[in-house]
Order: C-alpha cells, then sequence, then structure tokens
C-alpha cells in the first residue's frame, strides 16, 4: 500500500495500551460498628496489590465526618479465588496492606471495625476511604530509583518494563478466562 509507515511492532502497542490502562481503584462507603464490606478485585497471578485506607467517624452533634481516634482499627481479610486466606491483619484507624497474588481470579478483600464501642460515640457510623493499586501501579519507583541508584532514563524503561509484564500477565488471565468460557459453551 503506497504512503504507509512500517507496522509497528507490537511492543509498541503494549506500551500504548499500558498508558491507557488504569489499575487504580479508589472509593469510600460507609459500615456500622459491627457490618462488614466486601470487594471483589479481579487479578492476575503473581501481582502485587497494595491498599491504601483512612477511617472517619460520625459525630452526630456537628453532622460531619471526623477523624477517627487512634484507638480505632480495621481487620483486613484477603481471600483467593480458592477461598485460602491470604492476608488477615488488624490494622489501625488509617493504614495500608499489601498481599501478591498467586492464584489468578477473583479475590475477596473485606474490611471491618474491630470496634463494638462504635456505637457510643460515633452513631455506628464509619466512613471507610480505601484505594486499591493493582500491578505496577503498586510500585514505589522513587524507592526504587534511589536503592538501585538508576537514572531518570533507566528508571522510565523499568516502569515500561513493568507495564509491559503487567499487561502479559492480564492478557494471559483474560485468554485463560475465555477458554473457561468457550468450554461452557
Amino acid at each position: 500500500m503506497a504512503g504507509a509507515g512500517p507496522a509497528r511492532p507490537p511492543v509498541l502497542l503494549l506500551l500504548l495500551l499500558a498508558l491507557c490502562t488504569a489499575v487504580t481503584r479508589a472509593l469510600y462507603f460507609h459500615i456500622g460498628e459491627t457490618e462488614k464490606r466486601c470487594f471483589i478485585e479481579e487479578i492476575p497471578d503473581e501481582t502485587m496489590v497494595i491498599g491504601n485506607y483512612r477511617t472517619q467517624m460520625w459525630d452526630k452533634q456537628k453532622e460531619v465526618f471526623l477523624p477517627s481516634t487512634p484507638g480505632l482499627g480495621m481487620h483486613v481479610e484477603v481471600k483467593d479465588p480458592d477461598g485460602k486466606v491470604v492476608l488477615s491483619r488488624q490494622y489501625g484507624s488509617e493504614g495500608r496492606f499489601t498481599f501478591t497474588s498467586h492464584t489468578p481470579g477473583d479475590h475477596q478483600i473485606c474490611l471491618h471495625s474491630n470496634s463494638t464501642r462504635m456505637a457510643l460515640f460515633a452513631g455506628g457510623r464509619l466512613r471507610v476511604y480505601l484505594d486499591i493499586q493493582v500491578g505496577q501501579h503498586a510500585n514505589n519507583y522513587p524507592e526504587i530509583a534511589a536503592k538501585d541508584k538508576l537514572t531518570e532514563l533507566q528508571l522510565r524503561a523499568r516502569q515500561l518494563l513493568d507495564q509491559v509484564e503487567q499487561i502479559q500477565k492480564e492478557q494471559d488471565y483474560q485468554r485463560a478466562q475465555e477458554t473457561i468460557w468457550d468450554a461452557r459453551i
């Protein structure tokens, strides 16, 4: 075909796709003192996941959410697609949890308050801000650059390679899912 440019290599297409892929999920939700809230996150195998959260308590007099007291904590539990517990740990009113998936598929991430006294001073309502980062977005690149003494160009190359690796994991997972669905039809 006249005037057509050279064919783009698949790696370039993967890199462009990586730049368009969003794998950070942030939200907030309300829970009562004995309530448990769970989320399903579809994760490829051997993928790092980081969750950051902070809590606020409802103030009845002011009718606003205020920062939680230090004594309030959250319990975080993560189960893999086979129902096996990957993480089960108590944290404070603000925290960060990390795990690596070893089985591809739907992982269940559950949070609940460790307090049974919250109703006394919070009206039983808690607001939880949750930010889940999956894959290469979970890497702390400034820390990696300092530790490995990488130049800016070396760091960017590492980020791009991590993105390509993550896309390949996600594609492998999607192919496996398609195979399963095709077998059911």
